[in-house]
C-alpha cells in the first residue's frame, strides 16, 4: 500500500509539472505531452481506489486426487462488479508460510475489459503433504510500467497431497497361503458348527472322543470358517529420520494398506502418536482417501517411535510394520513367536545387509529390506 501511495503521488506531481510546463511555455509538444500523461495519472487513481476486493473469487482445482510427483492444475475464476479496463495482469499463488509452500506459476494477461476472466495455473513437481491455498495473488500495472499494484484476494482452499502408492505383489506382502494368518489357538476357538467322518489329514485335537465312542467311527468337529480377514499395518520411524528415508517409509504404508484392501482384508492403521488407529474395511475410495489424506498430514514429530508401540495378542490379526528403525525386529520377533502370530516387518534403509536382522527370523516373523525410493 505504501508503495502503490508513493507511486501516485510521484504520478501526480510529474502531471502537476507537465501542467505548469505546457501552461508557462506553451507550444504543440507541450501540451501533447501533458494531455499524454493525462490518461496514465488517471489510471494510477483508477487502480489505487478501486475495490479489489469487492471481486468474487473461485478456485477449482481440477485433480481430485493427487499423488506425489503429479503436477497440481487449477483454475482460478475472477468476477467483478464494474467492467473497468486492467493492463498487464499477473496472477499467481502460494500457500501460507506455516503449511507446506506451493508456488505456482503465473498466468499472465495484457487487457482485461469482461467482468469474469478464469486463469489457469499449474505447480509441478508435488511433494507430499497438505498445503492450504488461502491467497490469490494479483498484480497490475499501467502499459508504460510506472506504476504497479498488488492486490491478495482470500480464498481458502486445502490440497492434499497423497503419497505415491503402487501395488505390491503377493511375495511383496508375504501373504500366508489360505487360512494360514490364523493361529491354531484361533482355529481351536472358532465357533463350533458339528461334526463329521474323519479323514486323514485332519488334526489328532479335533476328533471328538464321545461322538466316536456312541457311533463306533472316528469322527471330527468341524468349524464355521473365519470370513473376515484382518491385518495390522504400524508405521514406526525417528524423529531425526533422514527426509528421503521417511517419505519412502510413508510412501510403502500408504501401498501396503491399498494393497491389503484390495486383497479384502479389513486394515488397522497405527500411524501417529497419541491418535485412535484407523480402521478400513473395505476397499472404496472413501476408505482409500482417509488412509491417504491420514498419511499426507503426517511429519515426522507425530509419527510413532519404537517406545510408543503397544503390541497385543488378544486380537488375531496379520501383523505388517513399516519402520525405519532396526530396533523393532526384536520387538516384533520375540512377540511373534511367543504370541504364534505372523508379522512381517519392512526395514527401510539405504543398505541391504540382512545379518543383523537375521537372528530375529522364525516361521512366525519375516522381513524384507526395502531400499530407500524403492516404495516410492
Amino acid at each position: 500500500m505504501l508503495r502503490s501511495i508513493l507511486s501516485v503521488a510521484v504520478g501526480s506531481i510529474i502531471a502537476v509539472f507537465l501542467f505548469l510546463f505546457a501552461f508557462t511555455q506553451g507550444g504543440f509538444l507541450s501540451w501533447f505531452l501533458f494531455y499524454t500523461y493525462v490518461p496514465l495519472v488517471l489510471y494510477h487513481y483508477l487502480l489505487f481506489l478501486y475495490p479489489f476486493q469487492s471481486i468474487k473469487t473461485e478456485r477449482i482445482i481440477n485433480d481430485q486426487r493427487l499423488f506425489a510427483g503429479d503436477t497440481l492444475y487449477l483454475t482460478v475464476r475472477l468476477k467483478r462488479r464494474w467492467a473497468v479496463p486492467f493492463f498487464l495482469m499477473t496472477i499467481y499463488e502460494r500457500s501460507d508460510q506455516t503449511s507446506s509452500i506451493i508456488s505456482t506459476n503465473k498466468a499472465e494477461l495484457l487487457t482485461w475489459f469482461t467482468r469474469e476472466k478464469s486463469f489457469p495455473l499449474a505447480a509441478e513437481h508435488m511433494q507430499r503433504g497438505t498445503y492450504h491455498l488461502n491467497t490469490i495473488i494479483l498484480e497490475l500495472g499501467d502499459p508504460f510500467g510506472l506504476f504497479r499494484r498488488t492486490v491478495l484476494l482470500k480464498k481458502a482452499t486445502v490440497v492434499y497431497v497423497y503419497p505415491r502408492v503402487r501395488q505390491l505383489s503377493m511375495a511383496e506382502l508375504e501373504m500366508p497361503r489360505q487360512g494360514g494368518y490364523a493361529s491354531s489357538q484361533e482355529t481351536d476357538s472358532a465357533n463350533f458348527s458339528g461334526v463329521r467322518a474323519y479323514r486323514p489329514n485332519d488334526r489328532p485335537s479335533w476328533l471328538d472322543w464321545k461322538s466316536a465312542a456312541r457311533t463306533n467311527a472316528l469322527v471330527t468337529k468341524q468349524f464355521e470358517p473365519e470370513h473376515e480377514r484382518k491385518a495390522s499395518v504400524v508405521l514406526v520411524s525417528q524423529r531425526q529420520e533422514d527426509d528421503e528415508r521417511f517419505e519412502t517409509a510413508i510412501s510403502y504404508t500408504a501401498s501396503l494398506v491399498k494393497s491389503l484392501l484390495g486383497h479384502g482384508f479389513t486394515v488397522r492403521l497405527t500411524y501417529r502418536a497419541g491418535e485412535v488407529p484407523l480402521v478400513l474395511q473395505s476397499n472404496t475410495s472413501q476408505s482409500l482417501n482417509a488412509a491417504y489424506a491420514a498419511l499426507a498430514k503426517l511429519t515426522k514429530d507425530q509419527a510413532l517411535e519404537i517406545e510408543d508401540v503397544r503390541m497385543s495378542g488378544k486380537r488375531r490379526y496379520l501383523g505388517y510394520a513399516v519402520t525405519t528403525d532396526a530396533r523393532l525386529a526384536e520387538a516384533i520377533g520375540t512377540f511373534a513367536s511367543s504370541n504364534k502370530q505372523q508379522q512381517v516387518m519392512y526395514y527401510i534403509s539405504d543398505k541391504t545387509d540382512e545379518s543383523g536382522l537375521n537372528r530375529f527370523k522364525s516361521s512366525w516373523f519375516r522381513f524384507r529390506i526395502i531400499e530407500v525410493n524403492e516404495g516410492r
